[in-house]
């Protein structure tokens, strides 16, 4: 099974797929962390590993906002959201490099789950930390805590409109500290075959001291939240010291 279907292939079926994401209330509450760890409102946001730009699309609302990918596919549909004002750029977590800095980094749906290694994940976070100004934060969404992961025999999306049908079916297990999820998408078109794309992710279930671990080598004073919409995945808060 190839990996990266989901952000490849199945781009522009993507927001339906997750259409029972509530981005506006996510990207409140972290404006709303960005506000109470750096201390006053921030002005600038990047936000690596954006996709459709759903997050971006809020942010943008009030701060200057960029957005970094590695799926050409996905920031193609992030352009026609957000039209030719915001910046976007095409690269991976750990290298991409911008000719700026902001006052917030955010990384969110757990995007840093694809961070197999623990060097892979200290080289992402202190890229992260090299795009902060002085006294900003980054804020990433965990994937699930070892401690919190519950496999299932098969989970069930569907979304369906005059010229569309798509099911999503997800099958997922461990496999020592790892989670494995399958995934199944079945797309329907008018006067079209049906197409079937499949995705196995296997990724490494990191506890907590670790993560904060990455964060700290990076030269950032972090915390990990661990409760209400973060319990199970995690929010990781690393702000870069005034004085850096």
């Amino acid at each position: 099974m190839g990996r990266n279907v989901l952000y490849r292939d199945l781009a522009e079926y993507y927001d339906r797929l997750y259409q029972f994401k509530d981005y506006r209330s996510e990207a409140r509450e972290i404006l709303r962390l960005a506000r109470r760890f750096l201390g006053r409102p921030p002005r600038s946001l990047l936000d690596v590993g954006c996709g459709t730009g759903r997050h971006l699309l809020e942010f943008a609302r009030t701060l200057s906002v960029a957005g970094v990918d590695r799926s050409a596919e996905m920031l193609r549909v992030a352009r026609r959201r957000l039209g030719p004002r915001v910046p976007l750029a095409r690269g991976d977590m750990r290298h991409f490099s911008l000719r700026a800095r902001f006052d917030v980094v955010t990384c969110l749906f757990s995007a840093i789950a694809y961070m197999e290694t623990r060097r892979d994940r200290d080289t992402a976070i202190a890229n992260f930390y090299r795009h902060l100004n002085p006294g900003g934060g980054a804020l990433v969404e965990g994937w699930v805590r070892p401690s919190r992961w519950r496999g299932t025999g098969g989970d069930l999306i569907t979304y369906e409109d005059r010229d569309l049908r798509v099911a999503r079916v997800t099958s997922s297990w461990r496999e020592g500290n790892h989670s494995v999820v399958e995934y199944h998408v079945l797309i329907g078109e008018p006067g079209k075959r049906i197409h079937h794309f499949a995705q196995l992710d296997r990724n490494p279930l990191v506890e907590v001291e670790e993560m904060l671990g990455s964060f700290r080598r990076a030269g950032f004073r972090a915390k990990a939240l661990l409760h209400g919409r973060y319990r199970d995945r995690g929010m990781y808060v690393g702000v870069r010291p005034s004085d850096s």
